[in-house]
């Protein structure tokens, strides 16, 4: 009796990790078609809001292209990655180099070996620095805040990732 409690509170442990990935997919899905600007995490965009992200990064904030986002949430790429993993209780930095150097990743690599059954977080390296990332949903497609026109998009994997990293406590 007691081996078969142990069996089934091991069986409880899995599925409860399992979920924290399941979460982390509704999330991301739930912002497809969500918006872009550069350094938000899930703000409704105001015309307050944009002019005050423009006057923040004038050079990284295009409100003729974002304004059509108004009355939407909002997000970078790493926001939108650090959004969805903090559903499910895991810390990311809100910048794609520094969350890559960070020690959070139980795993990680270069995208020609990465887990294509898994949820993992993936990463673009450009010039020596990550530059954009996104969600690996683990069935050959990736959520991401793409851009100012196209906003939160899922598209097919590989793409232009180079890396990818499988954060601590995820599974």
């Amino acid at each position: 009796m007691k081996y078969i409690s142990l069996v089934l509170l091991a069986l409880c442990i899995i599925q409860m990790k399992s979920n924290k990935a399941s979460e982390v997919i509704a999330f991301a899905k739930s912002k497809v078609g969500s918006g872009y600007l550069w350094g938000a995490s899930g703000q409704v965009l105001t015309q307050e809001l944009l002019q005050k992200f423009k006057s923040q990064h004038p050079n990284q904030v295009d409100t003729n292209i974002i304004s059509k986002w108004i009355g939407k949430e909002v997000y970078d790429c790493s926001g939108l990655v650090m959004k969805a993993l903090q559903k499910v209780g895991i810390k990311i930095t809100h910048n794609c180099q520094v969350a890559w150097k960070s020690g959070i990743w139980a795993s990680k690599g270069e995208i020609s070996k990465y887990p294509k059954n898994k949820v993992c977080i993936v990463y673009r390296l450009t010039k020596g620095k990550m530059v954009n990332t996104g969600i690996s949903l683990g069935n050959g497609k990736v959520i991401y805040a793409k851009e100012d026109k196209s906003g939160v998009v899922e598209e097919s994997m590989p793409g232009k990732w180079t890396h990818w990293g499988i954060p601590k406590g995820l599974y």
